[in-house]
């Protein structure tokens, strides 16, 4: 502010010069002296006036003025994330052994059964700081693809749960069950940030010359996020290996709305930096589920239950957690590796809305406590300059 002021009272001051010396010139009569503030007089000019018998004292040339402003810097990160996420759902039994099966009525597998394999995503964040560290950033980090499945083969023993397994035929005496569950995770987020900074020179006694330079940067960060997760679940039945497999699908929307506070630090030293983060944020979201209709491929062209849907809202948490050591190849440039954690809770999980009831109002309703957890490796550029 300050040097914005400054800047102000130049500019005026330098235009009243000019006005001043538009004045003198018509005095005079001559042509205007040059008397801006950041060049002395034309010598020429001086000679002329000398000559005519006007003394002048020689300028001292004063510097020129710089307008201070705001010295804003970007920085844009970009990383490649490979993370794994938990099977947090209700570990409610999905596949039974049927009447003929070895057990009859005993579960086979549950809803935990399907385990993800590790999947990839990205994060993506821009900001600009001013000269005083502070600034703002927009963001986006995803993972994509993650998938977990289970099968089970029994000739005519495998049977699903409840009176829906009872109502459907062949779904007591199935051949074989495949349960597959596939998620996909969106954030975008906006912050403001204050920054603190420390600069620390230490030398070594026994070598005065070698000096390390340490800066420290703290920031408080204070913003909006929307997170998104998109989900699907199904179990396919084949009840004849002669027929087409039919199946139990269930697709659920969780979107989460709120504001967020954390910190992030990066402490750097010669060619080397660390830099960490954690962000709290709490919200509403607002959930959907919805159930496709549920056929027999024994009696083609019967729904037994018609597609049926439900949304609610809940209350929504998101917290993430970074740690990034950067590497340096290049004057804007640096290379990252990190480790993440995430985790996510007031969502609707897609197996956990699996109804195996058998009424006018099976599957009108959501259940909407489920949480994820996150977490593995990152690899990425950034810049700043």
């Amino acid at each position: 502010m300050t040097g914005r002021l400054a800047g102000i009272a130049w500019i005026v001051l330098f235009s009243a010069g000019e006005v001043f010396a538009e004045e003198l010139s018509v005095v005079l009569g001559e042509a205007p002296l040059n008397l801006e503030f950041h060049e002395p007089p034309p010598a020429e000019l001086l000679a002329d006036h000398v000559a005519g018998g006007d003394s002048y004292r020689a300028a001292v040339p004063l510097p020129r003025a710089r307008v201070a402003g705001p010295t804003w810097t970007s920085e844009t990160v970009f990383d490649v994330l490979f993370l794994e996420r938990n099977n947090a759902t209700d570990n409610q039994p999905i596949v039974l052994d049927g009447p003929l099966g070895p057990n009859p009525d005993s579960p086979v597998f549950t809803t935990r059964g399907m385990v993800f394999a590790t999947a990839a995503g990205l994060r993506l964040f821009h900001g600009r700081r001013d000269c005083d560290g502070d600034g703002w950033e927009l963001g986006y980090w995803g993972v994509f693809g993650m998938f977990g499945d289970h099968r089970a083969d029994l000739p005519g023993g495998l049977a699903i749960p409840g009176d829906l397994g009872l109502a459907v035929p062949g779904w007591q005496t199935a051949e074989s069950i495949e349960a597959g569950y596939s998620s996909a995770l969106n954030v975008v987020e906006l912050n403001l940030f204050a920054s603190d900074q420390w600069n620390t020179t230490t030398c070594n006694p026994r070598d005065p010359s070698h000096r390390v330079h340490r800066s420290t940067t703290v920031d408080w960060i204070g913003g909006l996020f929307w997170a998104g997760v998109d989900e699907t679940a199904f179990l396919r039945v084949t009840a004849d290996p002669f027929e087409p497999s039919t199946a139990y699908r269930v697709a659920t929307s969780s979107n989460l709305f709120g504001a967020q506070v954390g910190v992030r630090g990066r402490r750097q030293w010669g060619l080397w930096a660390l830099e960490g983060f954690w962000k709290l944020g709490l919200g509403g979201s607002w959930l959907h589920q919805s159930t496709s209709p549920i056929t027999s491929s024994l009696v083609p062209d019967f729904e037994y239950r018609p597609g049926r849907s439900a949304a609610t809202t809940n209350t929504g948490f998101l917290s993430s957690m970074n740690v990034t050591a950067v590497r340096p190849i290049g004057e804007y440039w640096s290379l990252r590796a990190g480790y993440n954690l995430a985790w996510l809770s007031g969502l609707a999980l897609a197996p956990n809305q699996f109804d195996f009831t058998d009424t006018l109002t099976s599957g009108t309703g959501i259940e909407g406590a489920g949480s994820i957890f996150l977490a593995g490796a990152s690899l990425g550029l950034e810049r700043r300059w």
